[in-house]
């Protein structure tokens, strides 16, 4: 092997480790989550407007329906499966922002942006405005199967 096609070698094997750290930690977030209060999972993944969650489990006494949503027209739409996490963005390899967080619970939706502090842990922080007016919930990771699927 000559020496320009060693550095050839070195240098494809480095693009693609490079190339692979993004997408490497944006697969890091997809997956199942359980929410800090531990009633409900909500599965991260792609959506076209950026990472986005669903929800995929709830508790027994959570409403089968959108009750609270303050769209009248939408307070009969399901639960399960409700896309709750919208448009967030990958700025680091371990930090979204400029995301949405749908609050069943109140009906309300709050400017938000997720931290993943570890490989199964995240920090999810809903706020008003600008971070410092808000709440940080800490989610842990699921194995598909460890939950009841809603």
């Amino acid at each position: 092997m000559t020496i320009r096609s060693a550095a050839s070698v070195v240098a494809l094997g480095l693009a693609v480790v490079l190339g692979a750290g993004p997408a490497s930690a944006a697969g890091g977030i997809k997956g199942f989550w359980r929410t800090g209060d531990g009633r409900s999972v909500i599965e991260i993944l792609d959506c076209n407007t950026g990472i986005c969650g669903r929800i995929a489990g709830l508790p027994p006494d959570a409403p089968a329906t959108d009750v609270n949503n303050p769209d009248e027209g939408k307070r009969s739409k399901p639960l399960c499966k409700l896309i709750m996490l919208h448009s967030f963005t990958q700025v680091s390899d371990t930090e979204w922002e400029d995301g949405t967080i749908y609050d069943p619970k109140s009906g309300k939706t709050y400017d938000a942006k997720m931290h993943l502090t570890g490989p199964d842990t995240l920090d999810l922080r809903g706020y008003v405005g600008i971070s410092l007016l808000g709440r940080t919930d800490t989610w842990t990771r699921q194995q598909p199967g460890s939950f009841k699927a809603c």
